[in-house]
């Protein structure tokens, strides 16, 4: 395979190096909001009180508590991976709520 030439470096850092890093710096910033703004979901879903997905439009899984308290390890150790201070459970915890997290994708995970 040939090296790639100063116009093809280019057009990568620009249509996807520094697409991606600011979507990465959106996704962060997003994850410390929602860090901040969870507090009484987190403390519904280790509640007593059931709570189930009323999403009608039909998506291929409805939520509930645990998916709730996937959704918080989550974003809680995806945000530890970027400030470099997560540890190695930390990871394989992330890795292990991944799935869970998916589900609530609206479309197919597939797609």
């Amino acid at each position: 395979m040939a090296e790639a030439t100063d116009q093809q470096m280019q057009m990568f850092a620009n249509e996807r190096v520094r697409v991606r890093a600011e979507q990465m710096r959106a996704l962060y910033n997003a994850l410390k909001d929602d860090k901040l703004a969870i507090e009484d979901i987190y403390e519904r879903a280790v509640g007593v009180d059931p709570w189930s997905d009323a999403r009608t439009d039909g998506p291929p899984t409805l939520l509930n508590q645990q998916d709730m308290l996937a959704y918080n390890s989550v974003i809680s150790h995806l945000a530890k991976c970027i400030e470099g201070t997560a540890s190695l459970s930390e990871i394989a915890d992330l890795a292990a709520n991944w799935a869970v997290f998916q589900a609530a994708c609206v479309r197919p995970v597939s797609e």
